[in-house]
């Protein structure tokens, strides 16, 4: 016997199919964003996501030096008391603060917003909140950026928006 099997497909069929699976990958989608909202990245740093920013030699005492962590523009500040770091992203209007030797303060240039280099609070103008601090190490002669200080201020600034 000779038995041969067709298959035909209408266009409506094939129609059919096609948006159905349209519509599954539209589902998965929206449920892979349900459980990405629902059991969030926990934001914990691993030794791998150590940013190194620059040697010790690099930055003397009472000096900076500027990098970018998590796409945001930041300072490194070698005080007296020892390295810290900051987004210099100013809080107020969003223009980039830059370290003052001569008043001992990071300022921003667009309405003379004052930080203090110590811990990023706000000294003198509009700014409405402090610079958002970077949680540093020094090892083996360098010195790493680790990872937001307070990752859920900085979730509240906006020109942070997507950095924590």
């Amino acid at each position: 016997m000779d038995e041969k099997i067709t298959l035909t497909i209408t266009r409506r069929k094939l129609t059919e199919i096609l948006i159905g699976v349209a519509a599954i990958f539209f589902a998965s989608g929206s449920i892979a964003a349900v459980f990405k909202y629902l059991w969030p990245a926990t934001g914990e740093t691993s030794a791998s996501s150590q940013v190194k920013i620059a040697s010790v030699d690099e930055v003397p005492t009472g000096s900076t030096k500027k990098f970018m962590f998590n796409g945001k523009a930041s300072v490194l500040l070698h005080m007296p008391a020892g390295f810290r770091a900051f987004g210099s992203v100013c809080t107020h209007l969003g223009c980039i603060a830059s370290w003052k030797p001569d008043e001992n303060v990071l300022l921003c240039p667009c309405h003379l917003g004052k930080f203090d280099p110590n811990t990023g609070s706000v000294v003198s103008g509009p700014p409405p909140s402090p610079l958002p601090a970077i949680e540093v190490i020094v090892k083996e002669g360098a010195v790493y950026a680790l990872k937001w200080k307070d990752p859920a201020y900085v979730k509240t600034i906006s020109f942070y928006a997507g950095a924590a």
